[in-house]
């Protein structure tokens, strides 16, 4: 639905560009921004939307959310205006529940039009009451809380053929507990040797698991092209490819562990560093220039600092600790101890993992030395 009101949004832009006053035209544009904004205008000409097993509220919340991609494109909070969604395996839609305006102070996880009937069944408009299983010590936490009420409720069926459901719930107070103060400060080297490394010296590789569910997934890539290509040779469509189907599946399987194994391990480390330490200084990434590193670009896409990076600030504002991202310019070529800063004929190459300072003469780990100058930067600013 969001395609065709973007198509919609791009034939409207398209009439503005012309100069001359047609009244075709512009009998035309107002019949867009009516299908645009009128519910009842799209469903006259997207007939299949009249469908009586469709959710109503699914048709809004595209709706809502369409409106606010636009909204957060001409604020700035996005680069790019909403565009096309490719045709993919996966699909979602998003409803939520209603609940009685006399006792909306009352709702909870069980009292509204849609949600929870007990911990192991959940009712969806549509698709009717639904066993479901999940974390049960995470279910009896969240039930023991007074007044949690669901905002969203988001259906989503994976490639690999999976269906989750996930809510979006609202309570008064937080939902995570505060963490206990702690003094320490820690600045922390992102590299391709290992994940990180921070100023105290503690190396966190990356996953050894990663790597072996990467292997799989390189042999049933293999399998799946051969499927393809004797579907080709017998003239099959590839979605009418029972084998082919059963391949792909079993790819796209992999694909979501390798996703779920490496945001589990970052979320871990995230964890452990919001734990342990008050504030928190990294370096402020462009990925987009480290990319062009025509050697390393796999490497870095698949290390993740971006998420990294992104789960150490939104969980340093939820448990209100201190997350620093400096210039990582020099960091490495300079002694943490001295100042010292490399000449250009004297760089530091990717190989070079140790080098001696020529001023003060101190023995550097290139990967602890660069973290520690990232926290000395990291507390300056704060000082500023």
């Amino acid at each position: 639905m969001s395609n065709e009101m973007i198509a919609c949004s791009k034939e409207i832009a398209g009439f503005g560009k012309l100069s001359i006053y047609i009244q075709g035209i512009t009998e035309r544009i107002q019949v867009l921004r009516e299908r645009i904004k009128s519910t009842t205008s799209l469903k006259a000409h997207f007939l299949w939307m009249n469908d009586a097993e469709l959710d109503a509220n699914m048709i809004a919340n595209a709706k809502k959310n369409y409106a606010h991609a636009w909204k957060c494109y001409r604020c700035g909070e996005t680069k790019n205006p909403p565009a096309f969604h490719r045709r993919t395996y996966a699909l979602t839609y998003q409803t939520n529940p209603h609940y009685n305006r006399q006792r909306v102070s009352e709702a909870t996880l069980i009292n509204g039009s849609a949600g929870f009937r007990d911990a192991a069944h959940v009712y969806v408009p549509k698709l009717g009451r639904i066993r479901c299983k999940g974390s049960r010590k995470m279910l009896a936490r969240v039930f023991s809380m007074q007044s949690v009420r669901i905002g969203t409720m988001t259906v989503m069926k994976d490639a690999g053929g999976d269906y989750f459901l996930s809510l979006q719930l609202a309570l008064d107070e937080p939902f995570v507990p505060s963490l206990p103060e702690a003094v320490s400060t820690i600045g922390i080297d992102l590299n391709l040797k290992n994940f990180y490394v921070d100023s105290n010296g503690r190396r966190v590789d990356n996953p050894v698991y990663i790597q072996r569910t990467k292997r799989r997934v390189t042999r049933a890539q293999h399998v799946l092209s051969r499927k393809a290509r004797g579907c080709r040779r017998q003239h099959i469509p590839l979605c009418n490819g029972v084998r082919y189907q059963a391949q792909r599946r079993l790819v796209a399987r992999l694909k979501q562990k390798i996703k779920r194994q490496r945001q589990d391990f970052l979320h871990v480390q995230t964890m452990n560093l919001i734990k342990n330490h008050e504030t928190i200084v990294a370096e402020q990434l462009d990925i987009r220039k480290l990319v062009h590193l025509r050697r390393c670009t796999k490497a870095i896409y698949e290390a993740s600092w971006r998420t990294f990076l992104d789960f150490l600030e939104y969980k340093a504002k939820r448990y209100r600790r201190t997350f620093v991202k400096v210039n990582p310019a020099y960091t490495t070529q300079q002694c943490s101890t001295c100042g010292y800063v490399l000449p250009t004929g004297q760089r530091l190459q990717l190989s070079d993992r140790q080098w001696q300072c020529p001023s003060c003469h101190v023995l550097h780990d290139r990967d602890r030395n660069a973290a520690c100058n990232i926290l000395q930067r990291g507390l300056a600013s704060l000082i500023r």
